[in-house]
């Protein structure tokens, strides 16, 4: 697939209209995959780069949705226009006024026919009255609405919730005139006609502002994209737009300012936030050199960088596309709720019918008007929108709130899973671990006439690593440095790859490297031997040290816990969640690492491609698995688990293979996202009990006539309502 587009839909109400809107896609040239959002009213359409954007439009028109232009044209625009849902909620709010003056009238006719009749029997004008008023609602746009999209779902026989609504409409109000002309008052139900334009509309107002708060985690992002930078042009700053900025212009950042754009510091020291990408809280300083988001708020200091990444190709950019794939995909739960509401509508106008005949065929005495009036509300208070907003209003909240911790959830079926892990395996270098060593521990031969002190044996090593670029070789540079230690000059440099260095430092013939290598140069090593195997015993790599033919001290190096990782695990463990280390290392220096950090279970020495392997055998025996890896040689285990989960500064064959991605490097990341996962699975199993048990419910009540016309549209309210308030419930995570 070459393409991807991401569109805005106007008019989608239910799981049938997901199911109409999918068709419809799926229908055009070069179309491959669709993916559907109902909460957000969005579409991720992927294939052939003959996909044609005028096709695509015409097709949705001709089901009766609208696409938003902009979303075509400017993928850069993902998430909700918060200004066009405000625009909507206030267009909706007149309505509600507009159902609700009209309505108001006829149940106030209604209490002056009810007082009046009983003092002096019928009065047919106040009947006629109300009739009027009710014709007139339907013509305005309380009523209008509600009926051409009835009137749509008919033309082009795709069912939908409109059609349920408009057929309980038009019953009531058919009946109602029928009895009119036939002076048949237990016929009249205009009071019902009302009822239901007016608390269906409350309820599309009520579900557009909950929708619109269900927005804020995705537009908080938006809102931190900056739109003005200060760009170096004909020899002074200028202040631009931020489309106009090009890779490589030079822009300067002031204190309070955002980051315009990704790029690389060249001039200045800054203290930056970065919580917008990386999701922690804490101010960090960076140096000419390092590389800075865009986005990122700018604490103190000034500093000029240069452009590196720009638009949708910025990290704070593929941040907002990841987030919005993922809220256009789909759960296997959500799949079989569209499945049973593409169903659903024909389900119930046969019940309704059905109800209708079963009243007048079994019951003697006005069977046929009670009838008409139980198939009223069975129309009316089914509600397939509970089932078609049950998962997805979930994935839009949860992928948006873990986006703002710097969490990236690839799609909703990667939610799903997480909340259902049961065993989390972690690769060791560079995941547990920093991935880069340090000197941890340095030992002097104390045999030796004239014991070397810690300084000395460092800033000797130093001199001789200085010219190396073994990894070791330059942890041992950096240790020197970090503690301030001088070293000398060094002659006669020479690299003896796989076994160590040999310089002249201070007049003295220096060997470092390993054992072998020293013992191949005459040097006893006897002396610093039981050291050597304690410190290799806890997972040391130790380099050794020789001057003028002698063993004068061991340098003791190790890759070191990732900050938090102890912490971590111990989170992810309170959660029942069984934990393993799977590494490629040795066992030593892989059980030391676990001790450290609170790993009990430790697989090490394994080849690359068995970690795949692992994974497989315990998920054989049940287990839901999760793999964390960073590494090439880590993809294959990370496919194969339920959950991948990756470090997004980590290869990118990992973070391909990865459903999950942390922006930092930090490990606490991974247990808030397993508790982001496990409430999102309960609550969308409580949304979905919710809209079956709904209607399992009402329908039979409504059929036999315990639930009245006129209530059951606060009814199906109440249940769309119950699902995108329950969903509400993990902002607060």
């Amino acid at each position: 697939m070459n393409q991807e587009l991401h569109l805005k839909i106007e008019g989608m109400h239910c799981g049938s209209c997901v199911a109409r809107v999918r068709s419809a896609l799926l229908s055009c040239r070069g179309v491959v995959e669709v993916q559907i959002n109902l909460a957000s009213g969005s579409a991720v359409v992927s294939g052939e780069d003959s996909i044609s954007e005028a096709e695509l439009t015409t097709r949705l028109a001709d089901s009766g949705y609208q696409v938003s232009r902009q979303s075509l044209q400017q993928n850069q625009d993902l998430t909700l226009d918060e200004a066009q849902y405000r625009r909507q909620l206030q267009a909706q709010w007149r309505v509600v006024w507009q159902a609700a003056g009209v309505g108001g009238a006829v149940l106030v006719l209604d209490g002056i026919d009810w007082l009046l009749g009983a003092a002096h029997g019928e009065h047919p004008l106040i009947p006629l009255l109300q009739a009027l008023l009710c014709v007139a609602l339907l013509l305005l746009t309380p009523g209008r609405l509600i009926l051409h999209g009835g009137w749509r779902a008919v033309l082009r026989r795709q069912p939908d919730m409109d059609l349920l609504i408009s057929l309980g409409i038009i019953t009531a109000l058919a009946a109602s005139l029928w009895g009119l002309g036939n002076h048949s008052a237990n016929l009249h139900h205009f009071h019902a006609v009302v009822m239901i334009v007016a608390l269906v509309n409350v309820g599309r107002y009520l579900e557009l502002r909950a929708r619109l708060g269900v927005a804020d985690s995705v537009s908080a992002l938006m809102r931190r994209m900056p739109r003005r930078a200060w760009r170096w042009q004909t020899d002074q700053w200028m202040e631009i737009s931020v489309e106009e900025i090009q890779l490589g212009d030079r822009l300067r950042v002031a204190e309070d300012m955002l980051v315009p754009v990704d790029g690389r510091i060249v001039e200045g020291v800054a203290i930056i936030n970065e919580s917008v990408i990386t999701g922690e809280f804490l101010p960090v300083t960076r140096q000419p050199g390092d590389q800075v988001y865009g986005g990122a708020n700018m604490i103190d200091g000034v500093m000029v960088i240069e452009a590196t990444a720009l638009g949708e190709n910025s990290t704070l950019g593929q941040i907002l596309q990841a987030v919005h794939r993922a809220q256009s995909s789909q759960t296997q739960m959500q799949r079989l709720a569209d499945q049973v509401a593409g169903w659903f509508v024909p389900l119930v106008v046969a019940l309704a019918g059905m109800t209708w005949l079963g009243w007048g065929l079994l019951i003697a005495s006005d069977g046929w008007v009670r009838g008409l009036q139980s198939a009223i509300a069975v129309l009316v208070i089914a509600c397939p929108c509970a089932l078609g907003l049950a998962t997805p209003m979930v994935v839009y909240i949860a992928t948006g709130r873990a986006a703002l911790k710097g969490i990236l959830v690839r799609n909703a079926a990667a939610l799903e899973r997480l909340g259902r892990v049961d065993m989390l395996l972690f690769d060791k270098t560079g995941t547990l671990t920093t991935g880069v060593a340090r000197v941890v521990e340095i030992v002097g031969d104390v045999s030796a006439s004239g014991e070397v002190d810690e300084r000395t044996l460092l800033s000797w090593a130093a001199a001789v690593e200085q010219y190396s670029q073994h990894p070791l070789g330059r942890a041992i540079v950096a240790e020197a440095r970090r503690r301030e230690i001088n070293w000398s000059a060094a002659d006669q440099f020479e690299n003896i790859t796989g076994a160590g260095a040999t310089a002249v430092v201070e007049g003295q013939q220096i060997l470092i490297g390993s054992q072998d290598f020293l013992v191949s140069r005459d040097v006893h090593t006897e002396a610093l031997e039981p050291r050597f195997r304690q410190m290799t015993s806890v997972g040391y790599n130790v380099v050794w040290l020789a001057a003028e033919g002698r063993t004068v001290g061991l340098i003791g190096l190790a890759d070191q816990p990732r900050e938090g990782a102890s912490q971590a695990i111990e989170q992810i463990q309170k959660m029942g969640i069984e934990t393993m280390m799977v590494t490629g290392d040795h066992l030593e220096s892989a059980v030391a690492v676990a001790g450290a950090v609170g790993i009990q279970r430790v697989r090490a020495e394994i080849a690359p491609g068995h970690k795949a392997t692992i994974v497989q055998e315990l998920q054989n025996r049940g287990r839901r698995v999760a793999f964390v890896g960073d590494g090439v040689n880590d993809a294959p285990a990370i496919s194969q688990a339920e959950v991948g989960i990756a470090f997004a500064t980590g290869t990118d064959v990992a973070n391909q293979a990865a459903r999950l991605s942390l922006v930092s490097d930090s490990l606490l990341l991974i247990p808030e996202a397993l508790q982001i996962g496990r409430r999102s699975l309960a609550i969308i199993r409580q949304n979905l009990f919710w809209a079956f048990f709904y209607n399992l419910l009402t329908l039979p009540l409504a059929a036999i006539g315990v639930i009245p016309a006129w209530v059951a549209p606060a009814a199906m309210m109440f249940s769309s309502l119950s699902v995108v308030l329950n969903s509400l419930r993990l902002k607060n995570l």
